[in-house]
């Protein structure tokens, strides 16, 4: 399996990031990763063409990857679709693995459709309160989709959050489905600092800890039952951004405890 750093940690909003991102492929490849999730507040339809040209150059000067582009968008009309398979083929123009995308299944069906020409997936993570809570949901999901290029990406926190038990045969129902795997670290518990609902309404608190002190999530057994089902593509690390000066340290964390797993 490869690593790969998400520009969710340098990510302020949905529109910002506090990072040049030429700069954040550079702190991915001075801590090993192999690859990069390029967020929709780094790399959007608006990136002005001269950004994808430096974008290259960086990525190819540093040898690192594209996991994945984000698209937010409903492909509304003929025009948006226009616009989106144009923005695509940039992103496939990088080197581009997937494309992100967050919304129903009738579009990600016809997204995968667009870009298949371009020869991108399309991913949807699996996530509390979606139509992919649950690896049965998914796997029903993923069916009515039946499209080649588009595939889960399931995350051990959402999974754990939706409280689904961790086997190494859990991911049997998606086999062949995951196209890659996203990572945080996260503990479940009544008192938790946080709190999300799931599909059905129920209220889940969690709180987040450090990879070295997560006691709760099974992260070998997680990664034992994608090897069983044959995945050895891209882990994507996805903490949320952290605290002012701590950056370097959380990628560096990340790092060190997910590469031994891999």
């Amino acid at each position: 399996m490869k690593l790969s750093l998400s520009g969710r940690l340098v990510e302020k909003s949905s529109t910002q990031s506090v990072m040049p991102v030429a700069d954040f492929i550079r702190l991915a490849a001075r801590y090993g990763y192999d690859a990069v999730d390029l967020r929709g507040s780094q790399v959007n339809p608006d990136t002005p063409p001269a950004a994808f040209v430096e974008l290259k150059s960086v990525l190819q000067s540093t040898g690192i990857a594209v996991f994945a582009g984000q698209y937010h968008g409903k492909l509304a009309d003929a025009a948006e679709e226009k616009r989106f398979v144009e923005f695509a083929a940039k992103l496939a123009d990088l080197g581009a693995f997937s494309i992100r995308m967050g919304a129903q299944p009738p579009v990600l069906k016809r997204a995968a459709q667009l870009v298949a020409p371009l020869r991108l997936r399309i991913h949807y993570q699996m996530h509390t309160n979606s139509p992919f809570e649950t690896i049965a949901g998914a796997a029903k999901v993923l069916a009515e989709i039946n499209e080649p290029n588009f595939g889960l990406v399931p995350e051990p926190a959402n999974l754990a959050l939706a409280g689904l038990p961790f086997s190494r045969d859990m991911f049997e129902p998606l086999r062949g489905g995951i196209v890659g795997v996203h990572v945080q670290t996260l503990v479940v518990s009544p008192d938790g600092a946080n709190a999300l609902k799931l599909c059905d309404g129920t209220e889940v608190r969690y709180t987040r800890v450090p990879y070295a002190e997560n006691r709760h999530t099974p992260f070998a057994v997680f990664f034992d039952a994608l090897r069983k089902v044959g995945f050895d593509g891209y882990v994507n690390e996805l903490e949320p951004m952290p605290a002012e000066g701590e950056l370097e340290n959380v990628v560096r964390e990340a790092a060190a405890f997910l590469r031994p797993l891999l």
